[in-house]
């Protein structure tokens, strides 16, 4: 007993000493706070200050702390661990909690790599090229400029790039401070297989966005062309989500949207009126065009404007070390394109132009009418475009551009009368394009991009209706008169914008900008000027039917952030905020762009994005085909803008060079306009607000593709599962009743293949299936009121003249689907030059599509029949053209 009294006395005598050793295990707050207002101090001082509140213990080498000498901390009962990241997050400091210890450690140091990707042969920048550090994995995409940018520590450096088409470039040295390189490509001159090891941070996969996708030149070159014209809308026409519209026509209905609804840009400039021949083929040259962005889903927040869709199109610089161009012969039109260094390694300049030659074919045929006829026939069509851009680089940091670009369409029909008493007539009807922007580019820093733009975008419609005639009298006099009609249409923009591109690390980068445009409006202006002579009274009279001009003013301010959250999670969140003045009424938008994604294994990964779209512009038109007459307009104080909510999610999986995808989406679209019931025929815009109804939209569906963009053989299948409806409640269309767009085409399927034989031949094919477009078909058929006599009523006898539609789009057509194929022989010839037979064959297997569909009624032995008579466009189309490289 008294050995265990003595052991209990032992072990109370020890616990002073055992507590004097560990003192803070009891004194520390296990959630301590902390209280500060201390201003440009040395940072020593916050810690010692820190220590007293919380009891813990900064553990660090004295010397690093030596060059903080002004730093500033206020906090009110805030978290340790607040404080903590208030303290050394702007300082090149790192700090670890072990214990009742904060460990403090010096960032490992990190210096930026930044350049521009270019070709080695022309110099020219490469947009979204991939550019990647092989040790670590981290990469980076080059923007529309072609500059790339990324931050890495101390060491050893391979830093690779590659671009579709191109030769991988590697670079290998030893990074040790901020580094500016130019990674130059040579363009593949072998076939063959491509190996990919990983997976590029320009994979579908990897980016955070979803509906995105880039259609290079040499893509859109590589399809079968319709009457030799390769085209870059035709080729956004076989992406899943998109359709056509009408046969042969180079319009886009994007996910259920109208045809107004895709903001398209070249250069940065909208372009308002995209078509030629009445919408064969669109007003971009294949020649001019480099690249082409379509975004469809997620839309980054620097575009805004339109619901659908936006077309980012960017033209060619130009060669800076030798001259190179190429000349283009097909069924219908004629190309060129010269290009070359005006200060060799500083500036260049490309020039394409483009001009159909239909009169060499009608010129002679009406010859030779006019030579047997009693009147002269003048007609004809033609168009024309020219694309021309002059970049310079001041030095390796700064650089400036000026684009251009001019098309016109010009149609006539007349006639002139060889006996002096006859009448003679004149129509010639005029319209296109002038867009110019001068453009200005400076790396602030290794981190931050910025670009500086001005632009001038127009776009007119001009008809001239001239008729006169001498009229002779029993007296033998005469008299004569003079008619001359002018119709115009046009609209201008003047923009300025701004934007930076500031990328703090390879996980990072904000994007943010302003931009402002004035827009002139010119919807209708139409007046009417006559003489009339006779051997007494000479008069002049002159009238204006309308003459509209309205002004408006859109300022836009928007931000956006793309960051890597974790090694699975990226996020990308913007905002868009616009305000758009027009006739006294002022409209303000907040526009949220919010995309993720989230890698569910190594080359698998799930997204999701919302975007909010406005639109202040509607495009008056009341035909399925592209019209010079279509005019725009804006939005007025009862009609408010339109706008759109977009969700979209998909999987996304890259297997063995093979892309596959698997998207989602739900839109609905507010204050949509359509011509209400029994509304006008030409669009006008005199009194156009009181003739149209506002009502609502959606549109859902699935979009499947599986691509193969590398390699020998290469292409897409895609398949699309959609709808597409329209609601008018205040009943002014279709009496209330929900209704199918005019595009809601529920299945299209669209394959899409190359395969190079040799280096020498190339084959191409294109095959599309779509449910038919529908229509509104007048199907109901009436007899007039009975006529009113002396004698009462009588019936009208006969059936009756009147015709109206049952509801609107009540009618399908047939399936569309057609083959095209298409062969390419490359033929080529010494010192690089190079000649190239394209042969094509439209609808190859002859399927009858409707251009158009009209009721024909007929009166039978059984009643009344109606007969819908279908036009062709065409039932068979060969092709040829010849292209000749030097």
């Amino acid at each position: 007993m008294y050995r265990v009294y003595l052991f209990v006395i032992g072990i109370c005598m020890c616990c002073p000493l055992i507590r004097a050793k560990e003192p803070l295990s009891l004194l520390v707050d296990p959630t301590p706070t902390v209280t500060l207002d201390m201003k440009r101090v040395p940072l020593q001082d916050i810690l010692l200050e820190i220590e007293k509140q919380t009891g813990l213990f900064f553990s660090y080498e004295s010397s690093m702390l030596k060059e903080f000498r002004h730093v500033s901390l206020t906090v009110r009962d805030e978290s340790l661990s607040y404080c903590l990241k208030r303290l050394f997050g702007p300082l090149p400091l790192v700090y670890r909690m072990t214990g009742h210890y904060v460990i403090l450690k010096r960032k490992p140091r990190q210096y930026t790599i930044s350049g521009f990707v270019r070709d080695s042969a022309s110099y020219e920048s490469l947009i979204a090229a991939t550019v990647v550090e092989r040790s670590s994995g981290k990469g980076s995409v080059s923007n529309n400029y072609g500059f790339y940018s990324i931050t890495l520590p101390p060491g050893k450096v391979v830093l690779s790039s590659s671009y579709v088409g191109y030769e991988p470039c590697s670079v290998t040295f030893e990074l040790t401070r901020d580094t500016m390189i130019d990674l130059s490509l040579s363009p593949a001159g072998v076939l063959g297989e491509v190996v990919i090891k990983g997976i590029s941070p320009r994979s579908d996969v990897l980016n955070s966005r979803v509906g995105v996708s880039d259609v290079p030149a040499s893509r859109v070159k590589s399809l079968p062309a319709l009457l030799g014209e390769t085209d870059v809308v035709k080729t956004l026409q076989r992406l899943p989500g998109v359709t056509g519209g009408t046969e042969g026509m180079s319009g886009l209905f994007v996910r259920g949207g109208d045809g107004d609804d895709n903001l398209f840009l070249l250069d940065g400039n909208p372009v308002y009126h995209t078509d030629h021949v009445l919408g064969f083929f669109s007003a971009f040259n294949p020649d001019a065009v480099k690249n082409a962005t379509f975004y469809k889903g997620s839309f980054p927040a620097e575009y805004g404007g339109r619901l659908s869709s936006v077309i980012d199109v960017r033209t060619n610089e130009g060669n800076r070390k030798e001259y190179h161009g190429n000349i283009s012969v097909g069924l219908l039109a004629a190309r060129a394109n010269l290009e070359g260094p005006i200060i060799k390694d500083r500036s260049s300049f490309n020039v394409s132009v483009r001009r159909t030659w239909m009169e060499l074919i009608t010129w002679p045929v009406m010859t030779a009418v006019n030579k047997k006829a009693d009147t002269e026939v003048k007609g004809g069509y033609h168009f024309y475009d020219m694309n021309a851009k002059i970049d310079y680089s001041f030095t390796d940091r700064s650089r400036a551009y000026l684009s251009f670009y001019m098309g016109s369409d010009s149609y006539r029909n007349g006639e002139d009368s060889k006996d002096i008493h006859g009448e003679d007539r004149d129509f010639r009807w005029r319209w296109g394009n002038l867009i110019g922007s001068a453009g200005w580019n400076y790396l602030i820093n290794r981190k931050l991009f910025a670009t500086f733009t001005g632009g001038y975008t127009r776009y007119r419609s001009h008809i001239i209706q001239k008729q006169n005639a001498f009229v002779s009298s029993a007296d033998k006099s005469g008299q004569v008169y003079f008619q001359e009609g002018h119709y115009r249409s046009a609209m201008e923009d003047v923009n300025l914008r701004a934007s930076f591109d500031y990328r703090p690390n390879v996980d990072h980068r904000i994007r943010m900008g302003s931009d402002y445009l004035f827009h002139l409006f010119r919807p209708e202006q139409s007046n009417m000027s006559s003489w009339y002579k006779d051997s007494v009274v000479s008069q002049m009279n002159n009238t204006v039917f309308s003459h509209s001009l309205i002004h408006g003013h859109e300022v836009s301010l928007y931000a956006e952030d793309e960051m890597l959250l974790t090694d699975r999670l990226r996020v990308n969140a913007g905002l868009r905020f616009t305000l758009f003045h027009v006739q006294g009424e002022t409209y303000q938008s907040f526009q949220p762009r919010f995309s993720a994604r989230y890698l569910l294994g190594r080359n698998l990964s799930a997204k999701v994005s919302y975007t909010k779209m406005n639109q202040y512009i509607h495009l008056l038109s009341n035909s399925y085909i592209s019209q010079p007459t279509d005019i725009w307009v804006p939005v007025t104080g009862n009609i408010r803008p339109m706008h759109a909510h977009q969700v979209t999610g998909g999987l996304f999986w890259h297997y063995k060079g093979l892309d596959f995808s698997a998207e989602g989406y739900y839109k609905r679209m507010n204050n949509l306009v359509e011509y209400k019931d029994n509304g006008p025929v030409l669009p006008s815009f005199a009194g156009w607000e009181d003739r149209v109804g506002v009502g609502k939209g959606r549109s859902y569906g699935l979009e499947l593709i599986v691509q193969k963009k590398t390699g020998r053989f290469n292409g897409w299948i895609g398949y699309t599962l959609s709808w597409s409806d329209r609601w008018f409640p205040d009943g002014t269309v279709n009496k209330g009743h929900r209704f199918p767009s005019k595009y809601d085409n529920r299945h299209k399927v669209d394959i899409v293949t190359s395969y190079k034989l040799s280096k020498k031949v190339e084959l191409t094919a294109a095959w599309m299936y779509k449910s038919g477009n529908h229509l509104t078909i007048q199907d109901v058929q009436y007899r007039p009121l009975p006529e009113l006599t002396e004698r009462g009523y009588r019936e009208e006898l006969g059936w009756g003249y009147g015709q109206n539609a049952s509801s609107r789009n009540n009618y399908q057509l047939p399936a569309y689907h057609r083959l095209d194929l298409g062969v390419n022989f490359y033929r080529y010839k010494k010192n690089g030059r190079m000649g190239i037979w394209n042969l094509s064959l439209c609808n190859a297997y002859f399927k009858a599509n409707p251009f158009s569909v009209r009721p024909v009624y007929y009166q039978t032995e059984k009643g009344r029949e109606v007969v819908l008579e279908q036009t062709l466009l065409f039932l068979f189309v060969p092709s040829i053209s010849y292209t000749y490289k030097f």
